[in-house]
Formats: structure tokens, sequence, C-alpha cells
């Protein structure tokens, strides 16, 4: 019987998100325990100002790198990162996210990356255990911070070693710190067989951002990448070689330029790298910061920027291939994965079929 909901279907499906800032999915009352642990000067009112979903309430907006700089100040032991990965596990399998790989920033943190990858990795173990669920790490460069800083982080990563630990990204605010800087890190990750990353063109920057990560420090995809649609000749060159693009319907820059509504659906970028043959895979970035998780990415892409459902199977097939799991487990993956989505889409609401006659339909060079 065909009666399932469009959200009970994304919930039912397999997901991966490639693209989680570990500390984006911190609960607001994990912050204000944080802050009372340890005697940090936080009202719940300033608590909920890092947090879109209450921003309404406190007339403020402090962003989310500011929310990610706060919580490393906050999160002082290595139990603290042990419960905010089991946290983010509980919420992520709640709407059906299978497998994560996730970012966190040691030179952001004073414990040293020894001590936090082990607190991460019994969360990891632990979050298995419990709810089946896979979680992966991926210490991400400050760009903020000096070279040299992120040199010393992958020193760190190949003194200590460990299978969970599968590349290298790097965020925070790119204005001043394009990837080229980072290439003494890059290339030190890759030489030791760490996969890549990086932010790039996020706030709307130039597409030179992109090419400069592909071209000079040969990353296997890119999170968000939005200004590449500003280059015709290398938005078609990129669709041609599969390179990954992580999106995040819910990025900040955006919504603030076109707080319209139904400007911010017609003018989106990700509908452009889409329609352009660009493989892009949704994800959520900050999860509890951006009031998002896996599911209402997934709707937003169709309900708002126009997809029709059979394009998820598609989302969801990218996100596996672009992930940094090994051949054998993507394609038991893909496999299972496809099979549970089809099953679901045999129960969708008919009505829901019907209404999206003229919608998108995304192909990938991945699928």
């Amino acid at each position: 019987m065909r009666q399932l909901t469009l959200e009970q279907f994304i919930n039912r499906i397999p997901k991966a998100d490639i693209h989680y800032h570990l500390l984006g999915g911190v609960r607001l009352e994990t912050m204000v325990d944080l802050a009372e642990k340890y005697q940090h000067p936080l009202s719940l009112n300033e608590a909920k100002s890092y947090y879109r979903a209450y921003q309404h309430q406190t007339g403020s907006s402090k962003g989310g790198i500011a929310a990610l700089s706060l919580l490393y100040q906050l999160m002082q032991q290595p139990e603290d990162y042990y419960r905010v990965l089991l946290e983010v596990a509980e919420d992520a399998q709640a709407c059906g996210v299978k497998y994560i790989e996730t970012f966190w920033n040691p030179s952001d943190t004073d414990l040293t990356y020894e001590v936090v990858n082990q607190a991460l990795v019994a969360g990891i173990e632990a979050a298995f255990e419990q709810w089946g669920i896979v979680i992966r790490l991926i210490p991400s460069i400050n760009r903020e911070k000096s070279p040299e800083v992120a040199l010393a982080m992958v020193e760190a990563m190949i003194r200590s070693p460990h299978p969970y630990v599968l590349g290298i990204g790097i965020d925070y605010k790119e204005h001043h710190a394009p990837v080229e800087h980072f290439w003494k890190a890059y290339q030190l990750a890759q030489k030791h067989g760490y996969k890549l990353t990086a932010h790039c063109s996020e706030f709307g920057l130039h597409w030179r951002n992109v090419e400069s990560a592909i071209e000079l420090l040969q990353v296997d995809r890119i999170d968000h990448g939005y200004s590449i649609i500003d280059n015709a000749q290398l938005t078609q060159k990129y669709a041609a070689l599969a390179i990954p693009f992580t999106v995040v319907p819910s990025n900040t820059y955006f919504l603030n330029q076109w707080p319209n509504y139904q400007e911010w659906c017609a003018n989106h970028p990700i509908i452009t790298m889409a329609k352009a043959g660009l493989t892009i895979v949704p994800c959520t970035d900050d999860w509890h910061i951006h009031n998002t998780n896996t599911t209402n990415c997934y709707r937003t892409m169709v309900e708002d920027f126009g997809f029709d459902v059979l394009s998820l199977k598609t989302f969801m097939i990218n996100s596996v291939k672009a992930s940094w799991m090994d051949e054998e487990q993507k394609n038991l993956c893909i496999q299972s994965w496809s099979e549970a989505f089809d099953d679901a889409y045999q129960q969708l609401d008919e009505q829901i079929l019907l209404d999206q006659a003229h919608h998108i339909h995304y192909r990938s060079p991945l699928v």
C-alpha cells in the first residue's frame, strides 16, 4: 500500500553524510551543560544565539564558525568529545543515516591530537555497537591559522595513525587564506596515503579557489565549491572528471543573500551545478547549529529545489561513491541501499509522484 509521506520515505532510505562538522552537531543542551561544567559564563539566551533554530528569539546571530570556536573552548576533557560523538550518532541514526565522515579541528583544542583521537575512536566503536552507524574522521586544518600549524596537524596524524582516520580537510574562512597556502600539509598527507578534501568558494568567493585545490593540491573532492559555475569551461571539465562536490542546501551565505524564499529556491547554485552535470552530494555541514538534519537536507532538494524523488537515489549513490570507504564496502552499500530505496519507493504516496511531473531529474557521471 502506497502511504509513505516524503519525510517518512527519506527517513527510511539509507544515507551517508560525508560533510559533517562534529561540533556543528552539538546539541544546545550539551553546550549549556559544558559551560556549566567548566564554569564558563554563558547564559541560555547567549547559547541560543549560536543556533539558527533559536535566533528569532534572541534577536542575534553568532554564526556557525563562532559556535565551533566557542565549543572547542568548552570541550576540555576527552570525555566531552566522546559524549558529543555518541550524541551525533544517536541523532543521525534516527533519520536513517548509516555512514558519516566528520571533520574536527585538532589545532583548536588544548588537548593533544592523540588524546582527542582516542576519545573519538572509542565513541565510534560504541556508536557502532549500539546503533550500527559507521563514523570516520577527517582532521581539518583551521585556515585562519598558519601553514606551519597545519603541517604540525598532519605530522601528529602520522605519529598516531588509525584506520578510522581517512584523510584531511580545510575549513573556516578562506577570504585571506586560499588553499594553496597549505600545500606542504596537503603534500605530506598525500605522501602518507591520506585522502584530501577542501572547503573552497563557500562564501561566494572566486572559482579560482576550487581550481587551485583540484589542479595544484590534487584533492579527491571539494566541499561547497559553488562559484565553480562562474567558469563554464572548468565546470564542464570537472563534470566530465566526476569530481565530487559536497554541497549544503542550508548554507548560511545563500540564505542571507536571498532572504526571500522564492528567490533562494530559484537562484541557489546547487541547482545550476546539478544541471551542469557536476557530481553533487547533498550534506548537512553543521547539523544542530544550522537547524537541519540529513532528512531535511534531502527534503530540501525535492520540495525547495525541485528535484524529483528518483534524483535522491542518485544523490545517495553519489554519497557512497564519493566517500572514502574501501571499494568492497562501497559496492556492498550501493547494492543494499539501492534495494532499500527501491522498496521504500514502491510504498511512497502516489500523489507525491504525480505532483513531481515537471521536477528536475538529476543524472550524475558517478551513477
